[in-house]
Parts: C-alpha cells; structure tokens; sequence
C-alpha cells in the first residue's frame, strides 16, 4: 500500500509539474512575458531549423568537434521536430517541457526512496512553481535537458557508485537494474548531457570520486588513507599547478564575457590569481545561488526572481538539518552530491557576474539543495499525518 501511495503521488507530481509547464508554453505562445524566450532561444530554434532542411535534403549534418558550438550541438538534438509539418517551436517548446517534468519526477522518486515520499513531495514543489523553472522550461534552452539527464543519472548511479556487487543500493532493490548495467547507464547519461554542457565533466568525476571514496573508506586502514591524502596533495601541489592556473585563465575569460548586461554585478572583480579566487569562490557560491539581493531589485520581474531567491534561502536552511540525516541513511549518495555541489557553486560563482545567468545556470545545482531541503523538512515538520489525510 506504502508503495502504492507513492506511485500514485508521483504521477500527481508528474502531471502538477508538466501542467504548469503548459501553462507557461501557451503565456510564451500567446504574450511576450517570457524573457527566456529570446537570444539563446531564438539562436537555438534557428540552428534546429539549419540541421533539419540538411537533413531533409538528404544530407549528413556535419557535427561540430569543438564542444563549444553548443548552438550547433543542442540544435541537433532539437531538428528532428523541425522535420515534422506543423508549428516546429511549439514542438520544442512541448519536448522541452516534458523534461523538465520529467526531471521533477525523478527528484521526487529519488528523494522518496533515499527518504521518504513526504520529502520527495517538499524537495519536488520548488522546481515545480519557481516561475524561472517553469519559464525556461516552456522554451528550446537546454536547461531542462541537462537537469533532467542530472536526477536520472544520480537515480542511476546512487547504487552503483561503490561498484561491489554485496554493497546494497543506496535507493533500495527493484528499483533499478544490477549495478554493472545502472552504472553503465548513468555513465552514458553524463556522458549524453555533457556533449552540450563539456565544463561539467570534471564535476561528475568529482561526484563520481567522492562517492567510491566513501564507498571503500573501511576498506582502508586511517593510516593507509592518511597516507594517500598527503601524497596526493603533494603531488597536486607541484603537477597541476599549472592545469590550475589554466583552468583559472579560462574561468576569468568566461566572467568577462559574463560581465555585462542590466543584472551584472561586481563587474570590476577578476578571480585572475589563486589566492583570490580561493577567497573569492565561497562568496561567489552566495552570489550565484541566491542573487538578486534586495538591493538589484529594479523592476517587477526583480521582484519575482528575489522572492525565489528568499526561497534558495530557506531551503539551505533546512538542508543543513537534511545533510546529516542522508548522510547516516546512504553515505555514499550524500558524499557524491555534496562535493559536486560545493565545488559546483563556487566555480559557477567565480565565473558568473550577472544574475539573468545565474538563474538559468543555477538550475543545475539547485534540485540538490532542495532534495536536502525536503529531508530537512520531513524531519522537522510531522507531514505523515497531514498526507495520510490525503488518502
């Protein structure tokens, strides 16, 4: 019955999530208030267009090697809706939208079974009424795609980040396939999202990393592993001395490009010596999470984005109570997305300058904070009683 009354609310969830993103396709149809659906759209929609009359010319697309031709690349992904008679945008607009329910469908199962299904609800309700969510979902940006190829890859990969067969899955049997095969198409998730979103791969690694760490932590002694930690913070403090200074010669290329436009704050900030982006990078995460702060709101679409940025706020609240509670419940899961998290913010952080980028990019790391957010919550607020009402 349990499992029963959790299916059930994941299709409520489902179908609340891709009934409010129709809702937001037909106001960007019919009006002019989506501000999403402009620039990168339009240039998305136009590349789609490109690659399916090759396609229906009887021509092999060409598809770009240089991952930064993301225009190009999602616009692949996007043309065959161009090749159906009919209005092609809404086509993609409607695909779009079907991801991103998608993706909160996900974050809702994955978070009822690493929890409960009361948590699943709560970390679900954010992403599906944050009008920025809703909005860019109900255009041909890519966001969804990659948020959605996010949550499925970490239902995938929750049991299989450890590898040995006798660990248990961190979201319980019969719900995914044996682990070899979850492990493999987790991977290819990652792998699919990444052709149109290259720089977060070694962020997947890291995730990747940190949860076959904890996954084999007993099976090193403290000595061994003390060991290891030292000589590879040797070895880093003298190899990738200058990847990382590379690495910071291409984030400080980003933020200029980023440092323009109506939101753009901190304009005159460079990250462009290790020391400063170090000191830098916490209070860039602040910024990228939770901008506008009350005074950038300069018009009423401010306002709006202010309020869910109050809502970002309390939701890291509570996921510092949901941190803890995973952590105790599946060790390896909570490790993965916690160092993705920490470390995605705060280089998204040294990157970013303008808030309008901050809140497309930011849906990235977002679902994390809100599936802690909704254990947090199921911990702290008695929801038993009130769903059971429900029924």
């Amino acid at each position: 019955m349990t499992a029963q009354r959790t299916r059930r609310l994941g299709v409520g969830v489902f179908l609340a999530a891709l009934g409010a993103r129709l809702v937001g396709v037909g106001i960007t149809l019919f009006t002019s208030l989506n501000p999403y659906d402009e620039a990168d759209a339009g240039s998305f929609a136009a590349s789609a267009a490109e690659t399916a009359a090759v396609l229906a010319s009887g021509t092999l697309p060409q598809i770009p090697t240089n991952p930064n031709r993301v225009t190009t690349l999602w616009g692949f992904f996007l043309s065959p809706l161009w090749l159906l008679p009919g209005p092609n945008r809404l086509y993609g607009r409607l695909f779009v939208a079907l991801l991103g329910a998608l993706a909160v469908y996900g974050l809702y199962r994955l978070t009822s079974a690493l929890h409960s299904r009361e948590a699943g609800v709560v970390a679900a309700l954010p992403i599906i009424c944050y009008p920025s969510f809703v909005f860019i979902h109900s255009t041909v940006l890519r966001e969804s795609f990659v948020l959605a190829g996010l949550v499925w890859a970490t239902v995938l990969l929750s049991g299989a980040v450890s590898a040995p067969a006798w660990i248990p899955n961190d979201i319980g049997p019969g719900w995914a396939p044996d682990g070899t095969a979850r492990l493999v198409a987790g991977l290819a998730v990652l792998g699919v999202i990444s052709i149109v979103r290259w720089e977060n791969l070694p962020l997947y690694g890291l995730a990747i990393g940190a949860g076959v760490a904890v996954g084999y932590r007993d099976l090193l002694s403290r000595v061994r592993l003390a060991a290891a930690t030292g000589l590879s913070a040797l070895i880093a403090l003298t190899v990738a001395r200058p990847t990382v200074r590379s690495a910071l010669d291409f984030l400080v290329v980003k933020r200029r490009r980023r440092s323009r436009g109506r939101t753009v704050y901190l304009p005159g900030f460079l990250p462009d010596t290790i020391p400063k982006a170090v000191t830098f990078a916490p209070v860039g995460a602040i910024y990228f999470l939770f901008t506008p702060f009350p005074w950038m709101v300069e018009q009423a679409a401010d306002a709006v984005v202010f309020a869910q940025a109050v809502g970002n706020v309390v939701a890291a609240g509570f996921a510092v109570f949901g941190v803890p509670v995973l952590w105790r419940r599946s060790k390896r899961t909570t490790a993965a997305l916690v160092a993705a998290f920490v470390v995605g913010t705060m280089l998204y952080g040294l990157v970013n300058a303008n808030v309008g980028a901050n809140v497309r990019q930011r849906q990235m790391f977002l679902w994390v904070l809100f599936l802690f957010a909704g254990v947090g919550v199921a911990e702290r607020v008695d929801l038993a009683e009130r769903f059971e009402r429900l029924h």
